[in-house]
């Protein structure tokens, strides 16, 4: 059952990404193809299996998947995410994919039904990301791998406070930042053996990065978000590493753009 505080959080992610689809959509489609791409490496993904894409966004993974394996199921909780990723599948030519509306905690999947499972930047949104980590440990067979790429904070827990105060007021969809530690410990926990895991540190541009928040200079929450960025930039408090653009790079009120660093896990299990 559903309780009131995950529906409020399902609505929110549901609003806030309906929102951004568009901008959101065209930056992680091709943008983030090449993490697709890696990822199906780390698993070993092959030509006669089946696999999941959690909480699939515009088909970030699927549509890259789509082209390694049978067959790809992608889920997700925003209809105008999945129309994007249907009609960019269809742009594709990619027949061997289908998108469901549904919840990462709760798929309609028999138990051991695929070969693998993969979300991408998910878990930071859902309010028990252990149980996103368990829900795909439950739908692969054994011997079945899961796939997870998402951002992590420091172990330093005053650190980790700042970071996820900065992506909250960027994004109040943003729940909680796992700890590599955090991380790893649930993958395990889920009966899942780590077979290979990467950090990858993506730079960024602050503008862009809001952006595809859905937010332009003189927004509230643009505002907010850069006074932020701006005072962790002595101490690199909140580990994005950030500094300000060199060159020609003014924005029309002659401010600068801030260039940062995403910094990401890249997962690999397998289902004991």
């Amino acid at each position: 059952m559903t309780t009131a505080g995950e529906q409020q959080q399902k609505d929110l992610i549901r609003d806030r990404f309906t929102r951004t689809a568009e901008a959101f959509g065209a930056f992680s489609v091709t943008y983030r193809a090449q993490f697709a791409d890696r990822l199906s490496e780390m698993m070993n993904a092959r030509p006669d299996e089946r696999a999941v894409d959690l909480a699939c966004g515009p088909g970030t993974l699927a549509l890259q998947f789509a082209k390694k394996v049978r067959w790809v199921y992608g889920v997700d909780l925003t209809p105008a995410m999945l129309l994007r990723a249907r009609g960019t599948a269809a742009s594709e030519g990619l027949a061997n994919l289908g998108f469901t509306l549904g919840d990462a905690l709760r798929l309609p999947i028999a138990d051991g039904a695929l070969d693998l499972a993969v979300t991408s930047y998910s878990l930071h949104h859902m309010p028990d990301a252990a149980g996103v980590i368990r829900e795909m440990a439950r739908v692969v067979r054994r011997g079945g791998r899961v796939g997870i790429i998402d951002i992590f904070v420091p172990e330093n827990p005053r650190t980790a406070e700042l970071n996820n105060r900065i992506e909250i007021v960027r994004d109040p969809s943003h729940t909680h930042t796992l700890a590599r530690s955090e991380f790893e410990g649930r993958v395990c926990d889920a009966g899942l053996r780590i077979l290979a895991a990467e950090v990858h540190e993506i730079p960024r541009s602050f503008n862009h990065w809001m952006s595809v928040a859905g937010w332009k200079p003189g927004d509230a929450a643009y505002e907010q978000t850069r006074r932020l960025m701006e005072e962790s930039m002595a101490e690199d408090g909140a580990n994005f590493h950030p500094g300000y653009a060199e060159g020609d790079t003014a924005m029309p009120d002659g401010r600068r753009d801030i260039l940062m660093v995403n910094t990401a896990l890249f997962c690999a299990a397998e289902k004991n």
